[in-house]
């Protein structure tokens, strides 16, 4: 070996393997856009063009669209809404539709990562900056027929890019609820009521941050807030990668 060349450490040698097998592993297997199919990323360039992003007038609470920024609206003005602030990055419309049906129902995780990073570049203003994230939690043995929480690795890549820690035991999904899909804005409230149950030691006088995939009534953000409050966190917000528009 020349004096000019580098050392070979074990180091450099695993990563050059790495890069290797990356290599590999895209030829052999490449990846196509989850939502029109076309080879490349897994969300591809004009797929990403086309998701809506939501714009800054919101209310405050729930995070849907308003003619002006408001502290409440006719939604969330009652004392039932126990989230203090919520907020999404898009619009639940398609691609966006697609791709998060991809990621929760066809096992598509790898889509974990670029949603996440979405998530962190549309990272809010909180009124009360959160201690932790809480993701969503799924019933035991919902989660083992998917086989993952979606919520939870949104939330772990989330979390490694803001610096927020993520607390996956203090709250726990107790009834097995049935799908909320389909379900009148009644009937999902009475589908997730008293289906959580939270840890004080865990929470208490903490600001949590609640985060899922899709806000639609919400419902299920509620519930959960509502364990939690009754925990003795100080306040809880919600934060989704999409809004279902009414």
């Amino acid at each position: 070996m020349s004096a000019s060349q580098p050392a070979l450490t074990l180091e450099s040698l695993l990563e050059e393997a790495r890069s290797v097998a990356g290599g590999l592993v895209n030829v052999l297997f490449p990846t196509i856009c989850a939502a029109c199919g076309r080879l490349g990323p897994m969300i591809c360039d004009t797929c990403t063009e086309q998701i809506q992003i939501l714009g800054t007038n919101v209310c405050r609470q729930c995070g849907r669209p308003s003619a002006s920024v408001a502290k409440s609206c006719v939604f969330c003005r009652n004392d039932t809404f126990r989230l203090q602030q919520s907020r999404a990055c898009f619009a639940f419309r398609d691609p966006l539709t697609t791709i998060i049906h991809k990621f929760k129902y066809d096992g598509l995780y790898g889509l974990a990562e670029p949603l996440g990073m979405c998530m962190a570049r549309f990272w809010p203003e909180w009124d009360s900056p959160p201690d932790m994230i809480i993701p969503i939690p799924l019933h035991e043995r919902r989660k083992r027929m998917r086989g993952f929480n979606q919520a939870a690795l949104l939330a772990q890549h989330l979390g490694t890019v803001v610096h927020v820690p993520l607390n996956d035991v203090g709250l726990k999904r107790v009834r097995n609820t049935t799908p909320q899909v389909g379900l009148s804005p009644a009937e999902r409230e009475s589908n997730v009521r008293d289906a959580f149950s939270a840890d004080s030691s865990e929470l208490e006088g903490k600001h949590i941050l609640l985060l899922d995939d899709v806000f639609t009534t919400g419902a299920t953000m509620n519930a959960a807030a509502g364990a939690i409050i009754d925990a003795g966190a100080a306040s809880v917000s919600a934060y989704c990668l999409a809004l279902a528009l009414q």
